[in-house]
């Protein structure tokens, strides 16, 4: 019989070694993984947060906030923030039918649990809005968890099409307004998602029908139950087209109001706006009714265009809500490309009474990706804005701003945030 070639196992000593370099690369991953970027300004006391008469904000969308969390950079993001003397961070946490968070609302709804381009392998235990409360309270800043899309929702999104009752539209039937092809090169998941980023295939969600009212409110109302929030905000995509509302739910609704009359054909009809505009402000008293009966000191925050435009476009009647009391602080959208209508802009609003009841900040636009405006243009901006006598500013967005797709240096950026916001 043929002996039996017995396998010589490695030597003792290289198994000793590889296991030495197998703990060390982990425990550096280990290291690596769990250092946080040191508090900025440990000392800083600015008080309470949920009063920041002074508004510091910057918004930071879904993707930005996406890619820093897996690669575990979110630290070091809010540190720089900080680091620049902001006081408050907006990130998109609703956006094309997804959270950034895991949540059970949006899949009851028929949806997913989570932004897909959160649910990698890398971190799939984890949860990005979870760190940035904690980084951002770690560096003294406001988090206030940003509802970006509103009504807003990609026709090909799940939740889309498992309610397409849910859907409102024009008077020709269509639930997307500007309609865009694909590149027809690209993989299905792909079309979609390219038309979701540009707004080509964007649907509205109907305001006046009670299971999206509830949704909603669901959805905001679950963010502040389970996380250590400041506040929560909307803006003008809280609100709806004017073209739209003649989908046979709202037709419907309407007739049952008025005598069996249909719905005016011109969208701009007075009455016909006025009762659209009704059922979105009820909605956003109730959302806000429901936000403080969980907690009563959550920031009821507003990020709107200016009050004619906001209501000649999108139906929205903030101004009624501050009035009523139903906002703790609104930042006003005013973005122009030149410093002269941005200065003409602020001198003509309409607005500048409600500085005497809330904080009143103003937003800016720092420009899209590639071509971001320089930092002297954005100081001209923060410089006209106190002089006018606005309680503070937030930047859209953090990428054009403080990332790569900044226009000017950074050491130009820090010094020009130190001028524009000291210390307290």
């Amino acid at each position: 019989m043929a002996k039996i070639r017995r396998f010589n196992p490695l030597p003792r000593g290289l198994i000793k070694g590889l296991r030495r370099i197998a703990i060390a690369l982990f425990t550096l991953w280990l290291v690596i993984f769990l250092w946080q970027a040191p508090v900025v300004y440990p000392g800083l006391d600015r008080g309470d947060r949920n009063v920041a008469t002074d508004i510091r904000g910057i918004w930071m969308t879904d993707a930005a906030s996406a890619l820093m969390y897996t690669s575990t950079r979110l630290d070091e993001v809010v540190a720089n923030l900080a680091d620049h003397h902001l006081n408050t961070l907006y990130p998109a946490v609703w956006d094309r039918g997804y959270t950034l968070y895991p949540n059970t609302v949006t899949e009851e709804a028929g949806g997913k649990r989570r932004d897909p381009l959160l649910a990698l392998p890398l971190l799939p235990f984890q949860d990005a809005l979870a760190g940035l409360v904690h980084q951002a309270h770690r560096q003294h800043l406001r988090l206030i968890p940003w509802f970006e899309y509103g009504f807003i929702i990609p026709a090909s999104a799940a939740i889309a099409m498992a309610h397409p009752d849910w859907l409102t539209t024009n008077q020709a039937g269509e639930t997307v307004l500007n309609p865009l092809e694909p590149d027809e090169r690209l993989p299905r998941s792909l079309q979609n998602l390219q038309l979701e980023m540009v707004g080509g295939n964007w649907a509205w969600l109907n305001p006046c029908h009670p299971e999206v009212q509830q949704f909603l409110i669901d959805l905001i109302v679950d963010v502040v139950k389970r996380y250590e929030v400041d506040g929560i905000q909307l803006d003008d995509h809280f609100g709806l087209p004017v073209e739209l509302g003649y989908d046979p739910y709202t037709i419907t609704l309407y007739q049952q109001e008025h005598n069996g009359q249909s719905p005016p054909t011109d969208p701009t009809n007075a009455d016909w706006m006025a009762w659209r505009a009704a059922h979105i402000t009820a909605l956003f008293s109730r959302i806000a009714t429901a936000v403080r009966s969980v907690n009563p000191d959550t920031i009821i925050s507003l990020s709107p265009n200016p009050p004619t435009f906001a209501y000649q476009k999108y139906l929205q009647n903030w101004t009624y809500w501050a009035e009523q009391g139903w906002i703790d602080e609104v930042v006003v959208q005013i973005y122009r490309d030149t410093i002269e209508t941005f200065q003409q802009s602020l001198a003509q609003s309409k607005f500048a009474y409600l500085n005497q009841q809330i904080p009143v900040g103003i937003g800016l636009y720092t420009g899209p990706f590639a071509d971001a405006k320089p930092i002297d243009f954005i100081t001209q901006q923060v410089e006209s804005i106190k002089s006018a006598g606005y309680q503070g500013v937030a930047i859209f967005s953090w990428e054009t701003t403080l990332w790569l797709f900044k226009k000017s240096s950074e050491s130009s950026v820090l010094q020009a945030f130190y001028r524009l916001f000291p210390l307290p």
